[in-house]
């Protein structure tokens, strides 16, 4: 089973942007602490593609310059993101490269609202998810009103026109 740092890893090497600027050193040229952070991988360090050894070089870096409860709050986010169901890891991806392709000024905006909403009181956080949700619902039911409306409206046209097929009765 893989440690909580290497678990962590894992998940930062997924967020970590995927260019490789400078060639990743070989297993036994890492530092003392970033072969620590990185053991899990010790075995296959040295097959892994450069670009998947430079994310997870990357992240034992951030690792290293986090604070004890930074990790800890990186850890539970890991365990998080564990609990999720393949489809909604998927999901999260993909937003997170939507969020990604905004521009900066948009991006801020996003990230000033989630903390004014991380700040609020639970009951209030609550509340507006309660009609966050409830709006979703509506919409989503008005979006499958507009789909059937089509075909509904081709039926009635038939009914009203004979049948459809040119035919009379």
């Amino acid at each position: 089973m893989m440690s909580k740092r290497g678990c962590y890893l894992l998940l930062a090497a997924l967020w970590l942007p995927l260019t490789v600027a400078a060639a990743v050193p070989a297993w036994d040229e890492l530092g003392t602490a970033e072969r620590q952070v990185l053991a899990p991988y010790a075995e296959r360090w040295d097959g892994l593609d450069e670009a998947q050894r430079e994310r997870l070089y990357k992240g034992a870096q951030r690792w290293q310059a986090m604070t004890p409860p930074q990790r800890a709050q990186a850890e539970e986010r890991f365990q998080q993101w564990r609990a999720l169901t393949p489809q909604q890891q998927a999901q999260l991806r993909e937003r997170y490269e939507q969020f990604r392709q905004l521009p900066a000024e948009q991006q801020e905006r996003i990230r000033q609202r989630q903390q004014w909403f991380r700040e609020l009181p639970p009951e209030r956080q609550q509340e507006l998810r309660q009609r966050w949700e409830a709006a979703e619902q509506r919409r989503g039911e008005a979006m499958e009103e507009r789909r059937e409306r089509p075909a509904r409206d081709r039926m009635e046209q038939r009914r009203d026109f004979g049948g459809g097929m040119g035919g009379r009765r």
